[in-house]
């Protein structure tokens, strides 16, 4: 299903070390991370969450048969005078911490 190919560089990064631009792979998608937060967790734990907000760059290929419905791929906002309505259909959020790992797609 990915067009990606097992030959293609990667780097093994945890959820603390993505950036902005960086390509993740996940699920079979190719996600370009766009935006970052962070939050201190509270309790005895001490670790750090974070959340990127990404485009899925190999949409096509996820909506024709990728392990994660097209309705997930969605976000939405209220517009006055409409309600809800869907204003994105290709978004995907990597989450995790330090201890989460990720292959990232390193740049040709």
């Amino acid at each position: 299903m990915n067009t990606v190919t097992s030959s293609t560089p990667v780097t093994i990064k945890n959820t603390s070390e993505l950036a902005a631009g960086d390509i993740v792979r996940t699920l079979g998608m190719r996600v370009r991370l766009d935006s970052g937060l962070s939050r201190k967790l509270p309790g005895l734990t001490g670790r750090t969450a974070y959340v990127w907000t990404g485009t899925v760059l190999n949409l096509d290929e996820v909506r024709a048969g990728g392990p994660v419905p097209a309705s997930f791929l969605r976000t939405r906002k209220y517009q006055p005078g409409e309600g809800w309505v869907t204003d994105r259909y290709d978004v995907w959020e990597v989450q995790g911490n330090e201890r989460t790992e990720w292959f990232v797609e390193n740049p040709s």
